[in-house]
């Protein structure tokens, strides 16, 4: 006998709905996919160690906090070489670069990772001149990428940050090749 108020076609109404099984298969999913977007976004962010068995908030806490951070000194990078490129676009031109003897060196730290943007004339052996700046003071270099552009040398570290007076030494180094 169907009770006050319903309207007997309890069978009915289930069926349409989702299931139970159903629910806790989304969910499963859903988890399996947001732990998967965790995994990738990890692989992502250098010097960011895997996983350790703690707490599953705790990590994915610390992999969008090292993720923000990284992305910071990626943006300070970012600004530091546009403004070094509107300087150098200022200039007198490609003849000022050519007869130029010095480096431009910016620095910063984000969470366990430091970015180093240099820039010089471009000249032969200079590429390797910088990387052994870094090779000299064992600095873990985490990624470095090389650019040209109308006689100019670009090269961007990211190293795994290290004490304050190292990266003040190998910024004075950095400036004087």
């Amino acid at each position: 006998m169907p009770e006050a108020g319903s309207t007997g076609q309890g069978k009915a109404s289930t069926s349409s709905r989702i299931s139970k099984k159903d629910v806790i298969h989304m969910e499963r999913s859903r988890r399996e996919k947001m732990t998967e977007f965790y995994t990738m976004l990890q692989s992502m962010v250098p010097n960011l160690f895997p996983k350790i068995q703690q707490v599953v908030q705790a990590t994915r806490t610390r992999i969008v906090d090292e993720a923000i951070a990284y992305i910071k000194g990626l943006e300070e990078v970012i600004g530091a070489l546009e403004a070094q490129k509107a300087a150098r676009e200022a200039s007198s031109g490609p003849a000022t670069l050519h007869s130029q003897r010095s480096s431009t060196v910016e620095v910063s730290t984000s969470a366990n990772t430091a970015f180093f943007a240099i820039s010089f004339a471009a000249r032969p052996g200079m590429v390797m001149k910088v990387l052994q700046v870094f090779e000299d003071h064992k600095a873990e270099v985490l990624n470095a990428t090389i650019a040209c552009n109308d006689g100019s040398v670009t090269v961007t570290v990211t190293a795994s940050e290290m004490e304050e007076e190292a990266l003040g030494k190998i910024k004075g180094d950095l400036i004087v090749i």
